[in-house]
């Protein structure tokens, strides 16, 4: 059905709608149930870019499933060849990026300025991959160019326990909870030193947050 409506609809917008919907009911199929705190932090009247940590494949189906906006995903290039899944990201607009080819990730890079000037959100995982731990690894500079460039506010988002949904390497799913904490927005600047200082920022208020609530979903 996205991909359908993507012959129609050229914004993505009901595509990702689509796309909302079957994600929601892939996580209640598998027994995931997914708990956000912190809605109250989303801007209701701007494009903003979302910086998450990545845990596993079901933080993609936890966002685009429960976050209450438009919003459009970088995501790496492999994930575009996966029948059905790759016609249906593309049809919402998502953003692939191979990041060992220069050119491809500069047309990335400005494809992402341009969805953000269409009034759509980001979201990035600036890790670049997945935690093998865990852990909160360090932040590409991709991310902090991409916020100076935009002007957009970012938005720290903290994911916990979805690492344990799929484990690394494997292919089981095994139902759990999935606990989404938002946190207040921070506005860019236009220094690239200083911008880099605030991603930093986020960084350390993802990794706190994330300690502070790794005692579990289902408790505080």
């Amino acid at each position: 059905m996205a991909i359908g409506a993507g012959f129609f609809d050229r914004s993505g917008n009901v595509s990702h709608q689509i796309s909302r919907l079957w994600c929601r009911l892939l996580c209640k199929l598998n027994g995931v149930n997914v708990e956000i705190n912190g809605l109250e932090n989303i801007l209701p009247d701007r494009p903003q870019i979302f910086v998450s940590n990545h845990q596993g494949y079901f933080d993609i189906f936890a966002l685009s499933g429960y976050l209450p906006v438009q919003i459009r995903w970088i995501a790496k290039s492999s994930l575009f060849r996966i029948p059905f899944l790759g016609q249906a990201m593309m049809a919402a607009g998502y953003i692939p990026v191979e990041r060992d080819n220069r050119k491809k990730a500069y047309e990335a890079f400005n494809k992402t300025l341009e969805k953000i000037k269409e009034g759509c959100s980001i979201i990035i995982f600036p890790e670049g991959t997945r935690s093998e731990d865990g852990e909160i690894g360090p932040f590409k500079k991709g991310s902090n160019l991409i916020a100076s460039r935009s002007k957009s506010p970012m938005v720290p988002i903290t994911i916990i326990g979805s690492g344990d949904i799929i484990k690394k390497g494997s292919a089981t799913i095994t139902p759990g909870p999935i606990r989404v904490i938002i946190s207040p927005p921070v506005e860019p600047v236009s220094d690239k030193k200083e911008n880099a200082a605030i991603l930093e920022s986020i960084r350390k208020t993802i990794v706190d947050t994330h300690r502070q609530r790794d005692a579990g979903p289902d408790k505080q």
